[in-house]
């Protein structure tokens, strides 16, 4: 069992941040949760550890947005973000975490910018082209740093769904997503009893983060929500870009 107190002051923020991700408010916070605890524990144990309160994270959210989901969306991404996981086990032993996190971050800061920029302007639809790009990127990234929701937002933001369709769609495509993940996980090892122990003692703050995003999804006004979930971009993807140069060069 991890000992280190900081440790879990860390991970408690990260599984707080996840959950109001989890519920559509703050799209790119749960992305610091792995660079965070990374600073405790190694890349992989990290993300082992915080797959089990993400899948219950997934359930509260289901349920509270119950049948709101879109599901010609939910059965076109599923498939594709599975094969996006199968991608990052075979490859995880070769790429460096990152390289991602640099690569994540300017794509994060070009589109929240690009929103800003273009705001007034009409968005078309998503194409189906982009949305098996980024569907199979946020599998790959999903399964690496836990950061599968950024990708994706890439393809949905442009539609412009309700944020409750949004965000229910999001829970059922994550759910199938971090049950599926949990294979490789074992694979390498990190479906262990330590690491299950420490999901166990954090599992019960996920629904706090879940019920406290949904209340602010539910009350703040469309305009509000996507200029809020873009700036949030802005902020983890210079945070990444930050966090990738520095590390690199050490």
């Amino acid at each position: 069992m991890i000992l280190d107190p900081y440790f879990y002051v860390v991970a408690v923020l990260s599984v707080f941040f996840h959950g109001m991700g989890k519920a559509g408010f703050g799209l790119g916070l749960p992305i610091l949760a792995i660079p965070l605890m990374s600073i405790f524990i190694p890349p992989l144990q990290a993300l082992a550890i915080l797959v089990i309160p993400l899948i219950f994270m997934d359930l509260v959210t289901i349920r509270r947005f119950w049948s709101l989901w879109d599901l010609e969306l939910v059965k076109a991404i599923i498939p594709l973000t599975l094969f996006g996981v199968i991608i990052g086990t075979i490859t995880y032993s070769f790429l460096s975490d990152n390289s991602i996190r640099i690569i994540l971050g300017v794509i994060a800061c070009a589109f929240g910018l690009e929103y800003f920029i273009n705001k007034s302007k009409k968005i078309g639809k998503s194409s189906k082209t982009s949305g098996t790009f980024w569907s199979t990127l946020a599998g790959f990234t999903s399964f690496t740093i836990h950061a599968g929701g950024l990708p994706l937002s890439f393809y949905l933001l442009p539609m412009r769904l309700d944020r409750r369709k949004y965000v229910a769609t999001l829970a059922i495509v994550f759910l199938a997503l971090n049950l599926f993940k949990t294979i490789p996980y074992a694979y390498f090892g990190q479906i262990n009893f330590e690491n299950l122990l420490t999901s166990l003692l954090l599992l019960p703050l996920a629904p706090i983060g879940v019920y406290f995003g949904a209340y602010l999804t539910e009350r703040v006004s469309q305009e509000i929500f996507y200029s809020i979930t873009h700036f949030c971009l802005i902020l983890t993807g210079s945070k990444l870009i930050y966090d990738g140069l520095t590390m690199v060069s050490i």
